[in-house]
Parts: C-alpha cells; structure tokens; sequence
C-alpha cells in the first residue's frame, strides 16, 4: 500500500463511515490525513494496523484504561468533538506509539455489535423453517449477537421481541417494508472465532469496548451487553472461517444457518470464495442458509437494489444465500440497514 492509499482510505471512512453518525471519528479521521509521520508509522506496520478502526480502537483502549486523560475530555463529550480533537488524537498517539505497537500487532478490529440483533432477528425469521435449526455465528468475538433471545428489541409499533426486563434495549426503526417480527426456531447457537474473546476477561472486555465508537451513544449498552454474555455464557469455538469451519459443519446434523455480521469485508477476496466454497460443501445432504450482513459488494451475486436516502453511515445489505446439494440455490437480497442497528429498510 503507497501513503496516497492510505490517505484515500482515511478519506473515506471519515466521509463515507463517521459523517453524519460520529463526529469525533470524522474529525480525528481528517486530521490523520494531515499528518505525514503517522502515514509513514502505519505503513511500516502489519496490513491490518492500517485499518482505520484499528489505530482508533488501540487509541480508545488507552483512553479506557485513564493513560491519556486530556484525550478522554474529548471522547466524553457526547454531542460534538472538542475543538482540536483531531489535533490532540495524532499527537498522542505519535507520543505514546511505543505502547500502541503491541495492542495494534497483537488485536483485530472485533465489532461484534450486540445491536445487530435488530437486524438478524427478522432475518433469521425470514430463513429459518420450523424445523430445528443450529446457528454458527462466524466471527462472533464475543458471541454478543448470540444473546438475541435474552435481548429485548423494539421496533415501535411494529412489535417488540425478547423479555421486557433485559438489561439490553435495541430501539430499531423500519423505515420501509414489512420484516417478519417473529422469533426462529434456533435451538443450538455457536461462535466460531480466530480469537473468540472472553466477555469475562478484563482486557477482552476492555477491547470490545474499545471498538466500540465513543460518541454514538452505544457503549453503556456494550456493557451491559458483555454482562448479558457473561450471564448467559455461548457456546464459542476458536477457529478459522476457511480452515476450521468444515469440521465444524461435518460434527452437526440437521439444518444450519450460517450468519456473518460485517466480518466477511475483513477476508481477502480468495478467502471469501473460499468461505463460500465452504459453505457449498457443507450443504450436501441438509440444507444450509447464509445469513449475511455486509458492506455492498462483499458478497457477490446478491441482487442489487439501491439503499434508502438516509443521513449518516453507508447502508449495509442484509442477503440470504440458500445452498442445497453442494450448490447455490437462492440468492436473495433481504433488505438494507444500519451497521449497528438503528434501522431496517426491508425488501422481502
């Protein structure tokens, strides 16, 4: 990657991801633009320090444990950044770079945001028969979106799903369609994970918290959702998405719904193919659905229906993949939404 790249990526997340939803990212993003010398320390880094959300989740995690005390003034200011909160954000980390090397080479970016339960509730609603179903979660973290059935998530006067009394309240709005508000039948949920992180851990802990973004008013619910997982413990393995997931799938009988929220856009494009070849095989002899929450054109083949005019971060699409006998069957675009789950724009 040349410097001019890594420029262009900034750019883009700071106008295409944080404008309109986080305005602290969108003024540290610029400010990252700016600065020479922090291209040239993230350029001599392993590829995945350059992404975006790395370099802020380490700098958050610094934030969080009271080590840059004049930064979290601004990351505790809710409605708008401080001025010179970019500013300060590159000095600080070109000033304690030393201790950030290690938390950005040892960790990856693990967002896992327990409010996408808004989205996958009516998805898997939308997929899964009555027959029982078993959920594999693929780069689950945490397991936090396998709380779905402990979480409460309320769609206005569409409905609501979950107990009243959850620790964990998701307000989702439908701005289009008609999603089915409807528990599915799951009776087994798994979380497959290169580094499942342990909701129990301190430091695991610390680091969802850590990517999740300061400013959009979701990280009290991160952690009453990490108490909800340390509560009601999943049923996570530790694995690769293209290496281990055979196994996992030949181990399970009866029908299976894979399910990737905002993860697959981390693989290279030969392991995406991969993934899905994994997926095809695995669907000899039993059905098998994907479940898929991603940027547009991560996953290919989806049909391609325009997002709704909606202020803020880009859209994401919610697609159903259907294999049977070894091959794709179906392919269907469910419908469009917020990546964290403040709304649902459905098709289907």
């Amino acid at each position: 990657m040349k410097k001019r790249e890594l420029v262009a990526w900034w750019r883009w997340f700071s106008e295409s991801e944080c404008r309109g939803y986080s305005p602290l990212y969108e003024s540290i993003s610029n400010a990252i633009c700016a600065s020479d010398e922090l291209h040239d320390r993230l350029l001599a880094r392993s590829n995945h320090v350059r992404q975006p959300n790395m370099l802020l989740a380490a700098m958050h995690d610094l934030v969080l444990r009271g080590e840059a005390p004049e930064l979290a003034a601004h990351y505790n200011s809710p409605a708008s950044p401080l001025a010179g909160a970019g500013d300060l954000f590159v000095e600080t980390a070109l000033h304690r770079w030393d201790e950030l090397v290690p938390v950005l080479e040892a960790r990856r970016t693990q967002t896992n945001e327990v409010g996408r339960v808004s989205v996958l509730a009516p998805a898997l609603a939308a997929v899964v028969a009555d027959e029982p179903t078993t959920l594999i979660d693929v780069g689950t973290s945490a397991g936090l979106t396998l709380t779905l059935p402990h979480c409460r998530i309320d769609y206005g006067d569409r409905g609501t799903l979950g107990p009243a009394d959850s620790p964990v309240c998701v307000d989702c709005e439908i701005l289009g369609g008609d999603p089915p508000i409807r528990p599915a039948a799951i009776t087994r949920r798994i979380g497959l994970d290169r580094r499942p992180l342990d909701p129990n851990d301190p430091a695991d802990a610390r680091w969802l918290l850590a990517c999740t973004w300061p400013d959009t008013g979701r990280l009290e619910r991160t952690r009453a959702a990490l108490d909800l997982a340390a509560a009601h413990p999943s049923e996570l393995r530790t694995g690769d998405a293209v290496t281990d997931l055979p196994a996992l799938l030949a181990e399970l009988e009866g029908p299976i719904v894979v399910t990737t929220t905002w993860a697959l856009a981390y693989l290279p494009d030969h392991a995406r193919a991969a993934f899905v070849n994994v997926l095809s095989a695995g669907s000899v002899g039993r059905p098998l659905r994907w479940v898929s929450c991603e940027a547009p054109g991560v996953v290919d083949g989806l049909p391609e229906i325009d997002p709704p005019d909606v202020e803020g971060i880009s859209a994401s699409v919610v697609g159903s993949t259907v294999f049977r006998g070894g091959i794709i069957t179906e392919r269907r675009a469910l419908g469009h939404a917020h990546p964290h789950g403040h709304w649902i724009w459905w098709h289907q």
